[in-house]
């Protein structure tokens, strides 16, 4: 057998045995994985407040080679025994390694832990507690006691391998999130007498987010390479150099820490690298790319230390000093480049280790912008409540600064800045300052800014020729002025804070701002990009416009406003002139106070071109008007007055189409109104309570004076009006008014009655309507008009108020003297009800009027909205029918009934009218039954009598006055039927009787005496003369009446005024 043969020969029984020794050591350790790993699951809930579940387990032998592995499958960890939410922890296999030597002597030591995919969550709660922490403490009353057999499951770590984890780190505390993928961690230990020697490298990616959802740190790459030695004895760690990379940048890590009596670190980080990876580590990934399109070279240098005890109430003392040199960064699109950037920085949490005591310095910054000078020192003393030392002094070309920075909104940017800043508080620190510029004495901060041009991004239209100047002196920010312009407008502004420090440290020290602002000439409608929709808007211009504004109150207010911040909100001055507003606005000024819950308006006062007011005011509760959801109550006072207010300084000519045309040059003088309005809201408006306190006044055009009105009026959601005891004087007229509108029962169920009640002791309705007591001028020969009948005429065709709903309602009326055209009316008495019926009942109405009485009682029957029916009984003593004015309908026209007959009236009227909506009789569907009584009348152009005119002897047939007349009258079907009457008259004694329609058609039948007949009238009568006629032989001529002396002629007329009829009657027929 040669020497390769017996080399092959030595090779294989090695690999026979090694798989041998294999298959033995895993077949033991598949004969005890069931009970180790049920004996270490078992052991584990046992003394973990939380609860370990795992799905499966098997045996993997060469996944962790030269270990001998059990892998646990789908293992959790949950926070408590009853496994509900999410478990704190997951992994798909855990692989615990053993030897092959310890498997084989009985003995289960676990070498190697291997854990892959899985996540793991840690959360740490307000008051500091860690639930991972929570969940793997050890039970205090345990009594299971700890064995020692050899057939005991040990831990006995050579290596820890983390694969594929996914970790998450959430401080409801600090609202720190910190989120990491780890691609690998490998740990491996190695114990040399009482020294733990540990090695770690990882690879992992790190999201850290603050508490505003800012993102620190963004998918940052980290490696760490960390050689340690732990002294088992001492209990101390001391590391050897180590490396942490983060992206491209490389810090150097060294130190110690020492756990025992007290934690103590001395740690120091080391970072000095020719190039900027370094800052580009730090600065968050959209600031990273912005920067890669600049060519950059420098020098960055870091050099830290953290040394001292390390506890809960303890910090270690902190020193780091930074900075950078010869860094230059140069645009790779266009030669723009600043240059020389550098500067020297230090920090230290100084002798206390804290806040209060930290210092930060950045010293000797210097830059060059293209052609542009920027230098500066920056001091920080104290981080709880900073004291600074800022100067800084810069010359900047922005046109340089637009084009250098390539940002498509800054390309057009044109302008020089010039800051000049030596703000000092901390007087007892030297700052090198020697190559800075002097400012004057007391000016601690100046800016100057010249020609600045630029686009504001989204907006069309460029800002332009934009200079300012502003200064801090003795800690007030003084905005001298700014002037620019914007498409056609100019605007001029300025300002001044009086306490810039004060608002820097948020001292409790009282602060004032003003502010002021002018413009020749504003265009809003092109400032708003105002579409063609707004056309008064767009063709709006403002001009003379000038603001000004104050406020005083507190630091604390102005950084915290609740909702507002309290203090004194003064409109020193505000005057505008506009366009399509043809008016001019002047002499503004108010002072508006903020309280805690209420605010103030006092002495609020402006003129619009000639008209002028002064409104206080007082609103209580202001905060619920700033809630999304409004709950609770609140209340508005208010006192406006104005010597004189014309109706002409407010309206434009779009105004005047809602206004009457009597009203467009109305004025008010002496005007004063106070009221204060109640409001309540639960989750929306419920109701309002308003006081009037004062209403007075006069008016110029309507000469009416407004007198001490006053009153209550209440008005609620759950449909109620109520207007309380609503007094006063408008012009001679008074008044005292109650209404109470209900729309359903109270909130117990009880009905409640809606009830109107009116009481005056001088109604002047034609002051009150500016009545024209001007003559009008009679129409010499009205044109005669065809009356042509329609289904609706004029007065149907409006609103109909009738279709509404009706209530049950009571009204009352009280007037003691009412005023309307020429026409008085006393001692007017109504009592009113509506029903839910759709009637209105008229238990009475009594007036006294046109020289008498007039009492009336009636119901008015809505059942049809179209067809309105009025039935009334109305009693009339000695009225004056010359002063009285009866309006009806009669075929589609208007018509006046009282032209013909005059005198005093006495009598009794029964009615069934129909009406119109506007309630005006409908003459054709009328009828009534008049028993009247008329005594020293009047006919004035009677239409019979004018018909007879060429007939009689010279006498006055347009009068015909008489003594008394009675009658009967029945009007139906739009016709008046007159039965006999007797009429001792200016033309003798007559008699009448007959009909007349509303179309003027008239069959009258009259007894006048034969001597007023003319000879003409025989001729026309007869055919014959006088003489010729034998009065026996005719029946139209009637003999004497016993006791009377001559005769009488029977006549007929029959048609119209215009073209009638006379001839002789009968005996029979009158």
């Amino acid at each position: 057998m040669n020497a390769g043969k017996k080399i092959i020969r030595v090779v294989l029984i090695c690999l026979a045995a090694l798989t041998l020794l294999l298959v033995i050591a895993g077949g033991i350790l598949y004969s005890q994985q069931q009970r180790l790993t049920q004996l270490a699951v078992k052991e584990l809930n046992k003394q973990f407040a939380g609860e370990l579940v795992l799905e499966s387990s098997s045996i993997s032998p060469f996944s962790n080679f030269p270990y001998v592995s059990i892998a646990l499958h789908q293992v959790k960890f949950y926070a408590s025994k009853q496994l509900k939410g999410a478990p704190l922890y997951e992994v798909k296999r855990l692989y615990a390694g053993f030897s092959l030597p310890d498997i084989l002597r009985g003995r289960y030591n676990v070498r190697i832990l291997v854990l892959s995919d899985g996540r793991l969550h840690v959360a740490r709660a307000a008051n500091g507690e860690v639930d991972l922490i929570r969940a793997h403490t050890f039970k205090s009353d345990t009594t299971t006691a700890a064995t020692d057999s050899s057939d005991a499951l040990h831990l006995d770590l050579k290596k820890v391998i983390l694969k594929n984890i996914d970790v998450t780190y959430q401080d409801a505390g600090t609202g720190w999130k910190v989120v990491s993928h780890i691609d690998k961690v490998k740990t491996s230990f190695k114990m040399e007498g009482d020294h733990l020697a540990m090695q770690l490298e990882s690879k992992l990616r790190v999201d850290v987010t603050t508490k505003t959802d800012t993102t620190l740190f963004r998918n940052r790459l980290l490696q760490l390479t960390v050689n340690g030695n732990y002294d088992l004895d001492k209990q101390q760690l001391q590391l050897a150099p180590s490396s942490v990379r983060l992206e491209n940048a490389h810090l150097q890590l060294e130190g110690l820490a020492a756990f025992r009596p007290d934690t103590y670190v001395d740690i120091k980080v080391k970072g000095d690298r020719p190039d900027l990876n370094l800052l580009f580590a730090l600065v968050p990934n959209d600031v990273a790319v912005m920067l890669d399109k600049y060519r950059r070279d420098g020098r960055i240098f870091f050099d830290g230390s953290i040394k001292g005890k390390l506890g809960k109430e303890e910090m270690p003392a902190i020193t780091v000093n930074f900075g950078c040199e010869n860094v230059w960064f140069q645009n790779r699109q266009i030669d723009r480049k600043i240059d020389s950037l550098g500067f020297k920085g230090y920090y230290t949490n100084g002798p206390g280790h804290s806040l209060k005591t930290s210092e930060l310095h950045l010293l000797n910054v210097n830059a060059k912008p293209g052609k542009g000078v920027f230098k500066g020192n920056f001091v920080m003393k104290d981080f709880t409540d900073p004291q600074i030392i800022m100067q800084l002094y810069s010359e900047l070309d922005l046109h340089f600064i637009g084009e250098f920075l390539g940002i498509k909104d800054l390309e057009h940017i044109q302008g020089d800045i010039i800051l000049n800043m030596n703000f000092r508080e901390l007087v007892d620190m030297q700052v090198p300052e020697q190559s800075l510029a002097r400012l004057k004495e007391g000016v601690q901060s100046e800016l100057t800014v010249r020609n600045l041009s630029f686009r504001i991004p989204g907006y069309p239209l460029p800002v332009q020729q934009m200079n300012l100047h502003a200064q801090v002196a003795q800690g007030r920010l003084q905005l001298d002025s700014v002037a620019f312009r914007i498409g056609s407008s100019d605007i001029t502004a300025g300002g001044s804070i009086s306490d810039l420090p004060a608002i820097f440290h948020k001292q409790q020290k009282p602060v004032a701002v003003t502010f002021h602002a002018a413009s020749n000439r504003i265009l809003p409608g092109e400032l708003m990009q105002a579409d063609t929709s707004h056309k008064i808007l767009r063709q709006e211009v403002i001009s003379g416009f000038n603001l000004g504004l104050a406020f005083e109150t507190s630091v604390q207010e102005l950084l915290h406003p609740n909702p507002l911040p309290r203090g004194t909100f003064t409109l020193q001055r505000l005057s505008a002139s506009f366009k399509q507003y043809p008016h001019r606005l002047h002499d503004f000024a108010a002072d508006i106070i903020v309280n805690d819950t209420s605010l103030r308006v006092r002495n609020f006062s402006g003129n619009i071109d000639s008209s002028g007011f002064v409104f206080k005011g007082r609103l209580n509760n202001y905060p619920l008007w700033f809630n999304k959801i409004k709950k609770g109550r609140t209340e508005f006072a208010f006192d406006f007055k104005s010597d004189r207010l014309a109706m002409n300084d407010l309206i434009s000519s779009r105004g005047r189409k809602f206004i009457p045309e009597g009203y467009w040059y109305e004025e008010a003088g002496k005007l004063w109104l106070r009221a204060k309005l109640n409001m309540r809201y639960d989750t929306t408006f419920k109701r309002v309570d308003a006081h009037i306190a004062n209403i007075s006044g006069t008016l110029k055009q309507h000469p009416i004076q407004l007198e001490n009105i006053k009153g209550r009026i209440r008005y609620g959601t759950n449909k109620y009006l109520v207007v309380d005891t609503l007094t006063g004087k408008i012009g001679t007229t008074d008044f005292d008014m109650n209404l109470k509108l209900y729309a359903g029962p109270d909130r117990k169920g009880n009905k409640r009655n809606n009830f109107f009640s009116f009481n005056s002791a001088f109604l002047n309705v034609d002051e009150l309507m500016n009545y024209d007591f001007t003559d009008k001028q009679p129409a010499t020969t009205p044109a005669r008009v065809t009356t042509v009948r329609e289904n609706d005429s004029i007065h149907a065709s409006g609103f109909n108020i009738f279709k509404l709903d009706f209530s049950d309602f009571d009204a009352q009326v009280n007037i003691g003297k009412i005023k309307y055209h020429k026409l008085w009316m006393k001692s007017v008495v109504a009592n009113v009800h509506m029903m839910k019926s759709r009637q209105i009942k008229i238990d009475t109405i009594s007036v006294r009027m046109a020289g008498g009485h007039i009492g009336m009682r009636g119901t008015l029957n809505a059942t049809d909205p179209k067809k309105l029916y009025f039935r009334s009984g109305i009693r009339l003593d000695t009225i004056d029918m010359t002063k009285m004015l009866m309006k009806f309908d009669n075929f589609g026209q208007d018509m006046v009934l009282n032209r013909n007959l005059k005198g005093k009236l006495t009598g009794h009227i029964r009615s069934h009218v129909r009406l119109h909506p506007d309630l005006t009789p409908v003459l054709s569907e009328t009828m009534a039954k008049m028993d009247v009584e008329i005594h020293n009348g009047e006919l004035i152009d009677f239409g019979p009598m004018q018909a007879m005119s060429s007939y009689f002897k010279d006498k006055n047939l347009r009068m015909v006055r008489f003594d008394t007349l009675r009658n009967k009258l029945t009007f139906k079907d739009g016709t008046l039927d007159i039965p006999r009457m007797q009429i001792n008259s200016s033309l003798g004694y007559i008699e009448v009787a007959g009909n007349q329609s509303l179309d003027l058609r008239m069959n009258y039948y009259l007894r006048v005496p034969m001597k007023m007949v003319t000879q003409v009238g025989f001729q026309a009568l007869f055919g014959r003369k006088r003489e010729d006629v034998d009065p026996d032989q005719v029946d139209a001529i009637e003999s004497l009446d016993r006791g009377k002396k001559g005769r009488f002629m029977h006549l007929s007329i029959s048609g119209t005024p215009e073209k009638y009829k006379i001839g002789l009657g009968k005996k029979k027929t009158i």
